[in-house]
């Protein structure tokens, strides 16, 4: 399923976060360092006490308003998913209880989020899509991405569509579809 056409723009620069603080801080926060609901907590109560004085504000309440800031982006939304999983029944009543507990797996669609990433022109021209194989100078293979992977580079063969298959450092072989 395609993604649908974006729309321009957010409305305001930083939209839906107030201000480029707010948005540093939770990208810092839930991104780049996966802080703790509780310890999200702490830190902006201890931050809001130490501007207190100052009439300022910490740049969110709680980790519920954060989350509920971010969840708000309106940019690449898939829905949420969620399905539940437990391991087969092995009949022995001696295993642990984690072995019959059941598990919830909350997932985006695949699919969706990958066609939304190359319909979005953020990423236009940050990324080649065409299958590789990368050898350093000993000449053993090195796994980088999915690109380098063997499914790739096996349905680029198979399907006779352009490869590129790096021989050495900065040395590349490149195959082209036989149009004859």
């Amino acid at each position: 399923m395609a993604p649908p056409p974006r729309e321009g723009q957010i409305p305001g620069e930083w939209a839906p976060f107030d201000s480029e603080v707010q948005f540093k801080v939770a990208d810092l926060l839930y991104h780049h360092t996966q802080v703790s609901a509780s310890n999200i907590d702490t830190l902006l109560e201890l931050w809001a006490q130490s501007v207190e004085d100052i009439g300022a504000s910490a740049p969110f309440h709680n980790h519920e308003e954060l989350y509920a800031v971010i969840d708000s982006l309106p940019l690449g939304d898939v829905p949420w998913q969620c399905m539940e999983t437990q391991l087969p029944e092995d009949g022995d009543q001696d295993t642990p209880g984690w072995r019959h507990t059941t598990y919830e797996i909350w997932y985006q669609d695949p699919d969706i989020v990958i066609s939304n990433m190359l319909n979005n022109p953020d990423f236009n021209g940050q990324f080649n899509m065409c299958p590789y194989i990368d050898l350093n100078t000993d000449g053993n293979r090195r796994w980088s991405n999915v690109m380098s992977a063997n499914i790739a580079w096996w349905r680029c063969v198979s399907t006779g569509r352009c490869c590129i298959h790096r021989i050495r450092e900065g040395l590349f072989l490149i195959m082209l579809p036989d149009l004859g």
